[in-house]
């Protein structure tokens, strides 16, 4: 799959960008563009670049100038990230004059030993990111990352064959460098610096766009020695003294690659000084066409950043917090079109499933109807018109209740099951009583029992004659049964009506 990314970087006095594609490992440069600032806006300059390779839209990486950002190397106790995260904001307070909500940092891990780490932290100010991210906007561009020019060279430095884990990177503009320490692979320091100070030699592009020139070259030398001068100084101001001198120098820039700086850095400071090219870099192929037409010092900036963006964790990215990219209309449309075809053929498949789910329902209904109709047509023969047979069944249950209730249908709660109960909690469990028959119709109610003796049957009597279910109890008959000392009973309960 290709992938496309601009890449653009931005100094206040060059800007330059490369459309790179992206394929499997490999990444080739199809177009490449620069123009000065000069005495015109940097607005101007970023659209001349955008209208020569020709980005309309897609993946964008920007880096700004280095001399825009504040630097600081912190220690702490500890190496998990999101610890440090949480810390660094009180650290900035106590060492800077701006306030919190003024600024946007990250930051690196330069080293860790043990649970001890060294961080190196890169800090801008909050209003001069969004004027940046406002400018870019306004000419259709929106950026994923926005990180700071130089340290992706320095970072990408590492892949080329033949360098060591421990190297000085420093990238020379026309009027600002940035210098990078490398330690163990890992960027360990960050300085920008002044290259030419009031522009005493002049740095320009050519006419053809292809190389550099002074516009005062009689004053090379002085600008030259005191650049190397301050070069020195910052390396011996960051490690202590830089007891060891053999720790090579790569040179990048713009200005780089102009005769006389390498040999007056090697003057001043006796470390070697190699020239940096990117274009030697594994898996990239820069096409026939950009080849001829490109500035290696100049486009080795937005190059490194095209290929060093997307290593998370090893350069800085200020697009965050509240400068966080939101996503496109176009991106959620893409979504949605790509979700479109399942989310169809889902909606069609829960259609079918009710469909078939009712169709069974249906057929399940029209089953039990038929089942209905025929155990009605069995229970009840004499009704040969059929309408609503749970209904007309209902109906049926209720008259038969009616015509069969103890008491007639004026009495309410007076069914069978109602007076056996009121008898039987009526008959204390004390008396050996046995209920053999028990009859009831519309007036009355007939028990038929047996027991020991005539006095059980005359308890009996008492008891049942408290209940309000009966007006009268009467002893229908007592008499000594035939077949043993047991006393047959019955009696007549009028009900109350």
């Amino acid at each position: 799959m290709v992938s496309t990314i601009f890449a653009l970087d931005i100094h206040d006095d060059l800007v330059t960008g490369v459309m790179v594609n992206c394929v499997a490992k490999t990444h080739i440069v199809t177009a490449c563009g620069i123009a000065e600032v000069g005495s015109g806006s940097l607005e101007t300059a970023i659209s001349e670049v955008i209208e020569q390779v020709g980005y309309k839209e897609g993946t964008c990486w920007v880096s700004l100038g280095a001399e825009h950002f504040f630097y600081r190397n912190l220690l702490f106790p500890f190496a998990d990230k999101n610890k440090i995260s949480r810390v660094i904001p009180g650290e900035l307070a106590e060492a800077s004059s701006l306030e919190a909500e003024r600024i946007v940092f990250d930051f690196l891990l330069a080293n860790k030993k043990g649970k001890n780490s060294s961080v190196i932290t890169a800090i801008a100010e909050r209003a001069f990111l969004a004027e940046q991210l406002e400018l870019l906007q306004r000419l259709a561009v929106d950026p994923e990352t926005l990180g700071i020019s130089g340290t992706y060279g320095a970072a990408r430095l590492g892949g080329l064959a033949d360098i060591p884990e421990d190297y000085i990177f420093l990238d020379v503009g026309f009027r600002k460098a940035v210098l990078v320490l490398i330690f163990a692979g890992q960027i360990a320091l960050v300085r920008p610096l002044v290259f030419d100070v009031g522009l005493q030699a002049g740095f320009r592009l050519t006419e053809d766009r292809l190389d550099v020139f002074p516009l005062r070259p009689e004053n090379l030398a002085l600008v030259y020695s005191a650049f190397a001068r301050a070069v020195w100084q910052t390396l011996l101001a960051a490690r202590g003294g830089l007891q060891s001198q053999d720790i090579p120098l790569y040179l990048a820039g713009p200005v780089g690659s102009y005769p006389g700086l390498a040999e007056a850095l090697h003057s001043e400071t006796g470390i070697e000084v190699k020239q940096c090219d990117m274009r030697s870099m594994p898996f990239l192929k820069i096409e026939d066409e950009i080849a001829s037409c490109w500035h290696a010092g100049s486009m080795d900036r937005p190059l490194s950043l095209a290929l060093g963006a997307e290593k998370n964790g090893r350069v800085f990215n200020f697009r965050k917090d509240g400068l966080r990219k939101k996503e496109s209309i176009k991106k959620y449309r893409r979504y949605c079109k790509v979700a479109l075809l399942p989310m169809a053929l889902l909606f069609f498949l829960v259609i079918a499933y009710c469909w078939h789910d009712q169709a069974m329902l249906r057929k399940q209904k029209v089953a039990l109807d038929g089942q209905i109709r025929d155990v009605f047509s069995q229970t009840i023969p004499d009704v040969t018109r059929i309408v609503n047979p749970v209904q007309q069944l209902q109906v049926r249950i209720k008259e038969a209740k009616q015509a069969y209730m103890a008491g007639g249908p004026e009495s309410t709660n007076r069914g069978m099951l109602t007076l056996l109960a009121e008898v039987s909690e009526r008959i204390p469990a004390s008396l050996q009583v046995k209920i053999i028959k028990m009859v009831a119709d519309q007036n009355d109610v007939r028990i038929k029992g047996t027991t020991e003796n005539f006095n059980i049957v005359d308890n009996v009597q008492k008891e049942l004659g408290k209940s309000p279910f009966f007006s009268k109890v009467e002893i229908s008959s007592a008499n000594l049964s035939s077949k043993g000392g047991a006393v047959d009973f019955e009696l007549k309960l009028d009900l109350r009506r």
